[in-house]
């Protein structure tokens, strides 16, 4: 069994990954037929659909790494213009909106019951484990390093940390603008941005990393109190905290009002004494 691969072009990511992701989706329903052995167990199956959730996470990495992300073009002395740019603005943005409608919008796709049946993984860890590897970009001192250096260079041109951190967050939490119910998937979601939020305003425990699909994600990372990102996460968390408080007396769904009280709870304590 082979994957058909995309050849990921540094200035269309998102094309390419949208092309591999098509591919997946068509590749996935026949796995049980391709990998069916008469009388054997489904280890064949499993390897192999291991392997779909692996390569849908390198495409979100392909996708993930434009946000704050620097291009270069190899160029000799005598060559004129820039060997190093940022990526536009542009781009960015439409990177983050490609997050929200493949990743943070539950991909069902990949954890339909009649595929995670023939397997042990929970279709939560499949989920949380793809959200990760996006999570684990937009948080990284990497990024956020980027972020700023683009802003503090070209200020009238940059995506800010500010708007990067606000677009997430306003995709994360749509259902409060919406009055939706919110599922478990989102719920969980939810919870792990508003627990990186907290730990970057009261940093503590150490950094976790995950292993999943072949890929080790790293869930948490070193900020420095002069870094803006402190402050930019403050102001999310109090954003969030109003948010909510306006959205729970709306919300009928019981699951997603003990979870928005919930959240509510964590970043009050977060932010009690600041």
């Amino acid at each position: 069994f082979y994957f058909v691969t995309v050849a990921i072009i540094p200035d269309n990511a998102i094309k390419a990954s949208d092309y591999g992701v098509k591919n997946l989706k068509r590749i996935l329903p026949q796995l049980p037929e391709w990998t069916k052995k008469s009388g054997e167990a489904y280890e064949d199956y499993q390897t192999i659909y291991n392997q779909v959730i692996g390569q849908f996470g390198r495409y979100i990495g392909h996708v993930s790494r434009s946000i704050g992300g620097i291009e270069r073009t190899p160029k000799t002395a005598d060559q004129p213009g820039a060997v190093y740019e940022f990526t536009a603005k542009a781009r960015q943005k439409e990177s983050m909106k490609w997050i929200q409608e493949n990743v943070f919008k539950t991909p069902t796709w990949v954890i339909d019951a009649k595929y995670t049946s023939l397997t042990n993984q929970s279709p939560q860890t499949v989920v949380s484990g793809l959200q990760n590897r996006a999570l684990g970009t937009m948080f990284s001192g990497n990024t956020v390093s980027k972020l700023q250096r683009f802003e503090a260079e070209k200020p009238a041109e940059a995506y800010t940390l500010m708007e990067m951190m606000t677009d997430l967050r306003k995709g994360v939490f749509s259902e409060l603008a919406a009055k939706k119910p919110i599922d478990i998937y989102r719920r969980s979601l939810q919870k792990d941005v508003t627990e990186r939020l907290i730990s970057v305003v009261k940093p503590g425990e150490s950094p976790s990393n995950i292993s999943f699909g072949g890929i080790t994600i790293s869930t948490g990372g070193s900020n420095s109190a002069n870094s803006d990102l402190v402050s930019v996460a403050k102001y999310q968390l109090r954003t969030l905290q109003s948010e909510i408080r306006t959205a729970l007396p709306t919300i009928t769904d019981q699951s997603s009002k003990v979870h928005l009280q919930d959240l509510q709870d964590r970043i009050e304590k977060a932010l009690k004494n600041d």
